[in-house]
Protein backbone atom coordinates (compact mmCIF):
# COMPACT_ATOMS: atom_id res chain seq x y z
CA UNK A 1 0.00 0.00 0.00
CA UNK A 2 2.81 2.41 0.93
CA UNK A 3 4.61 1.75 -2.36
CA UNK A 4 1.41 2.60 -4.28
CA UNK A 5 1.02 5.79 -2.24
CA UNK A 6 4.64 6.73 -2.93
CA UNK A 7 4.19 6.10 -6.64
CA UNK A 8 1.04 8.26 -6.66
CA UNK A 9 2.80 11.08 -4.84
CA UNK A 10 5.73 10.86 -7.23
CA UNK A 11 3.42 11.03 -10.24
CA UNK A 12 1.59 14.02 -8.75
CA UNK A 13 4.88 15.82 -8.12
CA UNK A 14 6.01 15.15 -11.68
CA UNK A 15 2.72 16.47 -13.03
CA UNK A 16 3.11 19.64 -10.95
CA UNK A 17 6.60 20.21 -12.34
CA UNK A 18 5.42 19.67 -15.91
CA UNK A 19 2.49 22.06 -15.50
CA UNK A 20 4.72 24.68 -13.91
CA UNK A 21 7.07 24.42 -16.86
CA UNK A 22 4.21 24.77 -19.35
CA UNK A 23 2.31 27.61 -17.71
CA UNK A 24 4.62 29.38 -15.32
CA UNK A 25 8.07 29.23 -16.82
CA UNK A 26 7.59 31.22 -20.05
CA UNK A 27 8.50 34.89 -20.53
CA UNK A 28 6.01 37.42 -19.22
CA UNK A 29 4.07 39.14 -22.02
CA UNK A 30 4.64 42.78 -22.93
CA UNK A 31 1.49 44.90 -23.16
CA UNK A 32 0.79 47.73 -25.64
CA UNK A 33 -1.78 50.42 -26.36
CA UNK A 34 -2.45 52.61 -29.38
CA UNK A 35 -1.67 56.28 -28.88
CA UNK A 36 -3.87 59.27 -29.72
CA UNK A 37 -2.55 62.33 -31.59
CA UNK A 38 -0.31 60.20 -33.83
CA UNK A 39 0.34 60.53 -37.55
CA UNK A 40 -1.93 62.98 -39.34
CA UNK A 41 -4.08 63.35 -36.21
CA UNK A 42 -1.16 65.12 -34.54
CA UNK A 43 -1.55 68.06 -36.91
CA UNK A 44 -3.45 71.28 -36.31
CA UNK A 45 -7.16 71.11 -35.40
CA UNK A 46 -9.59 71.33 -38.30
CA UNK A 47 -12.40 73.24 -36.61
CA UNK A 48 -13.69 74.53 -33.30
CA UNK A 49 -17.16 73.11 -32.73
CA UNK A 50 -17.68 73.01 -28.95
CA UNK A 51 -21.41 72.20 -29.25
CA UNK A 52 -20.94 69.37 -31.77
CA UNK A 53 -22.08 66.04 -30.33
CA UNK A 54 -20.56 62.77 -31.57
CA UNK A 55 -21.14 59.11 -30.75
CA UNK A 56 -18.26 56.84 -31.84
CA UNK A 57 -18.99 53.17 -32.50
CA UNK A 58 -19.95 50.42 -32.73
CA UNK A 59 -17.03 48.86 -34.57
CA UNK A 60 -16.83 45.69 -36.66
CA UNK A 61 -13.64 43.65 -36.64
CA UNK A 62 -12.15 40.57 -38.36
CA UNK A 63 -12.12 37.66 -35.93
CA UNK A 64 -8.41 37.03 -36.46
CA UNK A 65 -7.65 40.48 -35.02
CA UNK A 66 -10.17 40.32 -32.20
CA UNK A 67 -7.82 38.62 -29.74
CA UNK A 68 -5.45 39.62 -26.88
CA UNK A 69 -2.27 38.95 -28.90
CA UNK A 70 -0.87 41.26 -31.58
CA UNK A 71 -1.01 39.87 -35.12
CA UNK A 72 1.13 40.45 -38.20
CA UNK A 73 1.10 38.91 -41.67
CA UNK A 74 4.09 37.31 -43.40
CA UNK A 75 2.39 36.58 -46.74
CA UNK A 76 -0.95 37.00 -48.43
CA UNK A 77 -2.38 34.11 -46.42
CA UNK A 78 -0.18 33.34 -43.39
CA UNK A 79 -0.64 35.15 -40.07
CA UNK A 80 1.82 35.42 -37.19
CA UNK A 81 0.30 35.58 -33.70
CA UNK A 82 2.74 37.30 -31.34
CA UNK A 83 2.05 35.36 -28.15
CA UNK A 84 4.43 37.40 -25.98
CA UNK A 85 3.03 40.76 -27.17
CA UNK A 86 -0.52 41.64 -26.15
CA UNK A 87 -2.95 44.52 -25.99
CA UNK A 88 -3.24 46.18 -22.60
CA UNK A 89 -7.01 46.23 -23.07
CA UNK A 90 -8.08 45.18 -26.55
CA UNK A 91 -7.45 46.45 -30.05
CA UNK A 92 -11.20 47.03 -30.39
CA UNK A 93 -11.43 49.31 -27.35
CA UNK A 94 -8.14 51.03 -28.24
CA UNK A 95 -9.40 51.99 -31.71
CA UNK A 96 -12.59 53.45 -30.27
CA UNK A 97 -10.70 55.34 -27.55
CA UNK A 98 -8.08 56.79 -29.90
CA UNK A 99 -10.63 57.67 -32.59
CA UNK A 100 -12.84 59.51 -30.11
CA UNK A 101 -9.89 61.35 -28.53
CA UNK A 102 -8.58 62.46 -31.91
CA UNK A 103 -11.99 63.50 -33.25
CA UNK A 104 -12.58 65.60 -30.15
CA UNK A 105 -9.25 67.38 -30.55
CA UNK A 106 -9.48 67.84 -34.31
CA UNK A 107 -13.04 69.18 -34.19
CA UNK A 108 -12.70 71.14 -30.95
CA UNK A 109 -15.47 69.42 -29.01
CA UNK A 110 -15.60 67.60 -25.67
CA UNK A 111 -19.08 66.25 -26.44
CA UNK A 112 -18.10 62.73 -27.47
CA UNK A 113 -19.31 59.39 -26.18
CA UNK A 114 -17.86 55.97 -26.99
CA UNK A 115 -19.99 52.87 -27.68
CA UNK A 116 -21.59 51.07 -25.84
CA UNK A 117 -22.31 54.20 -23.78
CA UNK A 118 -25.10 56.41 -25.03
CA UNK A 119 -24.89 60.21 -25.10
CA UNK A 120 -26.40 62.28 -22.31
CA UNK A 121 -26.24 65.32 -24.58
CA UNK A 122 -27.67 66.13 -28.01
CA UNK A 123 -25.65 64.08 -30.49
CA UNK A 124 -25.43 65.21 -34.10
CA UNK A 125 -23.59 62.29 -35.69
CA UNK A 126 -22.62 58.70 -35.06
CA UNK A 127 -19.35 57.38 -36.49
CA UNK A 128 -19.41 53.66 -37.33
CA UNK A 129 -16.25 51.74 -38.19
CA UNK A 130 -15.76 48.49 -40.10
CA UNK A 131 -12.09 47.50 -39.87
CA UNK A 132 -11.14 45.24 -42.78
CA UNK A 133 -7.34 45.04 -42.33
CA UNK A 134 -5.01 46.29 -39.60
CA UNK A 135 -1.65 44.55 -39.34
CA UNK A 136 2.00 44.68 -40.36
CA UNK A 137 2.50 43.03 -43.75
CA UNK A 138 5.50 41.41 -45.42
CA UNK A 139 6.61 44.71 -47.01
CA UNK A 140 7.39 46.01 -43.52
CA UNK A 141 4.54 48.52 -43.45
CA UNK A 142 1.33 48.56 -41.43
CA UNK A 143 -1.81 48.46 -43.55
CA UNK A 144 -5.09 49.84 -42.23
CA UNK A 145 -8.18 49.49 -44.38
CA UNK A 146 -11.41 50.65 -42.82
CA UNK A 147 -14.91 51.36 -44.11
CA UNK A 148 -16.49 54.20 -42.14
CA UNK A 149 -19.94 55.72 -41.98
CA UNK A 150 -21.09 59.05 -40.63
CA UNK A 151 -24.76 58.71 -39.73
CA UNK A 152 -27.37 61.04 -38.34
CA UNK A 153 -27.64 60.40 -34.62
CA UNK A 154 -31.37 61.14 -34.69
CA UNK A 155 -32.58 58.69 -37.34
CA UNK A 156 -29.49 56.63 -38.29
CA UNK A 157 -29.50 57.76 -41.92
CA UNK A 158 -26.08 57.52 -43.56
CA UNK A 159 -24.69 60.94 -44.50
CA UNK A 160 -21.31 59.68 -45.74
CA UNK A 161 -19.95 56.20 -46.43
CA UNK A 162 -16.29 55.92 -47.41
CA UNK A 163 -13.43 53.44 -47.37
CA UNK A 164 -9.88 54.48 -46.49
CA UNK A 165 -6.66 52.55 -46.94
CA UNK A 166 -3.45 53.74 -45.29
CA UNK A 167 -0.03 52.11 -45.62
CA UNK A 168 2.25 53.35 -42.85
CA UNK A 169 6.00 52.53 -42.88
CA UNK A 170 7.39 50.87 -39.73
CA UNK A 171 10.67 52.32 -38.46
CA UNK A 172 12.15 48.93 -37.49
CA UNK A 173 11.26 45.29 -36.93
CA UNK A 174 10.42 45.91 -33.25
CA UNK A 175 6.89 45.37 -32.02
CA UNK A 176 6.91 48.79 -30.35
CA UNK A 177 7.56 50.44 -33.71
CA UNK A 178 4.79 48.33 -35.24
CA UNK A 179 2.31 49.66 -32.67
CA UNK A 180 3.60 53.19 -33.25
CA UNK A 181 2.93 52.78 -36.99
CA UNK A 182 -0.54 51.41 -36.25
CA UNK A 183 -1.24 54.51 -34.13
CA UNK A 184 -0.07 56.76 -36.97
CA UNK A 185 -2.19 54.91 -39.54
CA UNK A 186 -5.27 55.23 -37.35
CA UNK A 187 -4.53 58.93 -36.88
CA UNK A 188 -4.50 59.41 -40.65
CA UNK A 189 -7.93 57.79 -41.04
CA UNK A 190 -9.33 59.76 -38.10
CA UNK A 191 -8.27 63.03 -39.74
CA UNK A 192 -10.12 61.96 -42.92
CA UNK A 193 -13.25 61.33 -40.86
CA UNK A 194 -12.89 64.67 -39.05
CA UNK A 195 -12.50 66.54 -42.34
CA UNK A 196 -15.65 64.89 -43.69
CA UNK A 197 -17.62 65.77 -40.54
CA UNK A 198 -16.41 69.38 -40.69
CA UNK A 199 -17.62 69.63 -44.30
CA UNK A 200 -21.17 68.46 -43.52
CA UNK A 201 -23.91 71.13 -43.46
CA UNK A 202 -24.71 72.50 -40.00
CA UNK A 203 -27.50 70.61 -38.26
Amino acid sequence: MSSCRSAALGAASLLTIVLAGCFGGGPKPTFYTLRAASGAAAGAPIASKPTLGLAVGPIEFPRYLDRPELVSRDSSYALIVLDAHRWGGSMRSDILRVTSDDLGRLLGTPRIVVYPNEPRFKADYRVLLDVLEFERVSSGSVVLRVRWTIASASDGAALAVEESRVEQPVASSSVEDMVSAESAALGSVTRMIAERIAALPAR
